[in-house]
């Protein structure tokens, strides 16, 4: 398994250490100015658009808070075919400490998207042993408002934000040198993955690693890496039995069959899913073109790890790969079984997003492997497309747009709200349906009210009260 084997792929380093130290600290300036600009753009996002008020899947997310359930339910709650996890633990105490303060969820997103963009550079700088100038283009990734359906459209960490944070920490801990800690961490981490929102797409790609690391051990004590892979199995093994036990598939897309009468749309569909992450929306032969080419380099990239794996070459950076590609094309697979019934159209979903970025960070780890081989020509060419490839998905600001308008329809609602107390007034007054699925749904005027009876969430700053009646005067 070679949990236990030190950092075994370094790059090459610089030939002088005065050049080796100048250019280490032109990257952590580099890397530490990108991340503070992405930093503060996030912020301001969710400074400027995040909204107090519970919309669209949350009504239904937010379940086990309205039944005043506890931080245990809550993290077994089922919403579609995924669990909440840890994302459901975190909204429970987030809620509950902030008087259902749904700006709240968009904060913690924004800390959420800053860990994952931290992860992710900490894992390439342990792959090479130094940090370079090119990890800048991790928070260009990580940290941008591309996130911005599951920022403050509909809130919900768990859907795809923290699984992205989670994926890189398991990566991350599949590269551990020491053998307790390297079982805990990947036991651990896996878990999680396991049972938070759709990071379950990546359990498969763990327990495959750690099943091929257990039949193909890495040639160097052989015996103590397939005692090693097989404790991770035994541990993966239980948590998945916990999982299974009370689980229960759901679709969640009416009309939904397999297979579709166009199956090759299937494949198609996962293209696009890559055409959307570089911010191309059209269906066209040059756009599935794109995203062909972009899936099938990851699929490549995957392949070439397995194919590693199998060798016992199982180096760090292969079993990082592994995952961060894998975690990629079964969430494509998942998805397009998924929503293609629905439309192809549903590959543009923003929410998507997230959980296509681990596979062209897993790409652009892969890409640098192959570049140490050759002259420094083609390994500057590649840092520097991986870079501006970060950097074209940084200056989309479609999010900042539809922000606005998703801000300014919520904000009408509120206030409609408050006046009429009304909900099917609201939503027409407003333009804007809280719940759009069934708008004048019976069931959403009673969590309004339960919310307003507590003032919690819009209702905390305003006395919404009816006013009593003057006592009569006696006339």
């Amino acid at each position: 398994m070679q949990l236990t084997s030190s950092m075994d792929d370094p790059l090459p380093k610089a030939a002088s250490p005065t050049g080796h130290s100048r250019d280490a600290l032109f990257g952590l300036i580099l890397v530490a100015a990108t991340f503070t600009i992405c930093l503060v753009r996030l912020c301001g996002f969710a400074w400027a658009y995040a909204v107090d008020l519970p919309f669209e899947d949350q009504w239904a997310l937010l379940t086990p808070l309205f039944e005043n359930k506890g931080p245990l339910h809550y993290f077994f709650f089922q919403a579609g075919p995924y669990y909440q996890g840890l994302g459901g633990v975190i909204e429970w105490y987030l809620y509950r400490a902030t008087g259902w303060n749904v700006c709240a969820d968009a904060w913690a997103a924004v800390v959420v998207l800053a860990m994952a963009s931290a992860a992710a550079i900490a894992l390439a700088a342990r792959l090479r042993g130094r940090l370079s100038w090119s990890d800048a283009a991790f928070p260009l990734l990580i940290l941008n408002p591309i996130h911005w359906e599951t920022m403050i459209l509909t809130p919900m960490l768990a859907h795809s934000i923290l699984p992205l944070l989670l994926i890189f920490l398991l990566a991350y801990a599949w590269t551990l040198t020491g053998a307790a800690t390297g079982i805990l961490a990947v036991g651990v981490f896996s878990t999680l993955v396991l049972f938070t929102g759709y990071s379950v797409c990546c359990a498969p790609v763990t327990i495959g690693l750690a099943l091929l690391l257990w039949l193909r051990p890495a040639r160097e004590d052989a015996e103590r890496n397939r005692r090693q892979a097989g404790l991770v199995l035994f541990f993966l093994g239980g948590a998945v039995m916990v999982f299974a036990h009370g689980y229960h598939w759901s679709h969640e897309a009416p009309g939904w069959r397999f297979p579709v009468p166009n199956w090759w749309d299937y494949p198609r569909f996962c293209a696009l899913m890559f055409t959307n992450l570089i911010g191309i929306r059209a269906i066209s032969a040059a756009t599935a073109a794109v995203g062909a080419v972009v899936l099938g380099l990851v699929t490549a990239a995957f392949i070439s790890a397995a194919v590693r794996v199998w060798r016992r070459e199982a180096t760090a950076r292969a079993k990082a790969v592994w995952i961060l590609t894998g975690s990629s094309l079964v969430y494509a697979a998942f998805t397009a079984l998924g929503r293609l019934p629905f439309n192809i159209q549903a590959a543009f979903m923003w929410r998507y997003i997230a959980l296509m970025v681990p596979s062209v960070c897993g790409l652009a780890l892969a890409a640098e492997e192959w570049a140490a081989a050759r002259p420094r020509a083609v390994q500057r060419c590649v840092m520097i497309g991986w870079v501006a490839f970060a950097g074209i998905i940084w200056c989309n600001f479609m999010p900042e747009q539809y922000g606005a308008v998703i801000a300014q329809g919520k904000k009408r609602w509120i206030a409609s709200y408050l006046k009429t107390h009304d909900l099917r007034a609201a939503n027409k007054e407003a333009d804007c349906d809280v719940f759009f699925p069934a708008p004048e749904a019976p069931w959403i005027a009673d969590r309004l009210h339960w919310l307003e009876q507590r003032y919690l969430t819009f209702f905390r700053d305003v006395d919404s009260r009816p006013k009593e009646s003057p006592p009569d005067s006696g006339r």
